[in-house]
């Protein structure tokens, strides 16, 4: 789907974005109707999902949750805003990993300071050495 800037605004270039427009119009003039369009960042998607396997992997060794140990990660990496206490206990808010939020640069600065952060806090965890020797070779073969 293809779209065009013109002096107007944004207009459909393509067949695809015709029939797109087509289907969330209300049959006003272009000029006058709001489509929503969310802007992504671009992301390597190959890349994310690798992480994301990772980070599932850790979880089941360590038998925890992917949310859990995606969160430790983003906490030990710095990519959290402290936002007081409740009730006696700190509370963070993580970042999100989402394109919304986090920009392909900004997911490889994290990845590579996760890995260091892997190696050294969550491999130790495990305690079945068969699954951590697999997860460290699975890492090592991540950074070449």
């Amino acid at each position: 789907m293809r779209w065009v800037l013109t002096p107007v605004g944004l207009e459909p270039f393509d067949a695809e974005a015709r029939e797109f427009h087509r289907s969330q119009t209300s049959g006003e003039p272009f000029s006058a109707q709001v489509i929503e369009i969310e802007a992504l960042h671009d992301r390597d998607m190959v890349e994310h999902r690798r992480i994301m396997a990772t980070i599932n992997d850790l979880a089941k060794a360590l038998h925890l949750t992917p949310e859990r140990v995606r969160a430790e990660l983003l906490v030990a990496t710095g990519n959290f805003q402290l936002l007081g206490e409740l009730l006696g206990t700190p509370v963070v808010a993580v970042n999100s990993m989402s394109r919304r939020n986090m920009k392909d640069h900004e997911l490889h600065e994290f990845w590579d300071e996760a890995i260091e952060v892997i190696k050294t806090k969550l491999l130790p965890r495990i305690e079945n050495a068969a699954e951590r020797e697999r997860l460290t070779e699975t890492l090592s073969l991540q950074l070449a």
